[in-house]
């Protein structure tokens, strides 16, 4: 569990920053990426909100792990390549997004972040690409996608 817990600070340290690219404002540069900084911010943020939901009602009869290369690769070099995943349409931002909007997800968010550390260790997620991830992985992975997304924002906001 002593890994769980700095996964889990670290997550609550990239919130904070996450919360300090809100005030900055939507910002575009296509160069670095087609969305703007809001899109990146409100995606993360679904995730951040949707996984901890989603392991909170897993069954843990359901997980059937199973090897894959890109989970490995990504899994332990902590680098996810720009431009190849494609989200599922459930994180995927849609419409005008205002710092208000972001403001009250980013809440809920930390409060998702934070219930992590009550869950049971034998509670699943089920990622689109890489398969079946047991509590510790999810909780890595959801750092590895933060990070992601916060190194696309700051090379925006350069």
């Amino acid at each position: 569990m002593k890994e769980n817990s700095k996964m889990i600070e670290r997550l609550k340290n990239q919130l904070n920053e996450i919360e300090s690219f809100i005030h900055k404002g939507d910002i575009h540069k296509e160069k670095i990426s087609q969305k703007g900084t809001y899109w990146h911010i409100d995606h993360s943020l679904k995730v951040l909100e949707g996984i901890p939901e989603v392991l909170k009602n897993s069954n843990p009869q359901d997980y059937k792990p199973k090897f894959s290369f890109i989970k490995f690769m990504i899994m332990n070099t902590g680098y996810m390549p720009r431009g190849k995943g494609r989200a599922p349409k459930q994180v995927i931002p849609e419409g005008e997004l205002s710092k208000k909007e972001l403001l009250l997800k980013f809440e809920k968010v930390k409060t998702n972040i934070e219930s992590l550390k009550t869950l049971e260790k034998d509670k699943t997620f089920k990622h689109p690409l890489f398969g079946w991830l047991n509590l510790n992985d999810t909780v890595k992975f959801m750092g590895i996608h933060t990070h992601h997304h916060i190194k696309i924002i700051r090379d925006i906001l350069k």
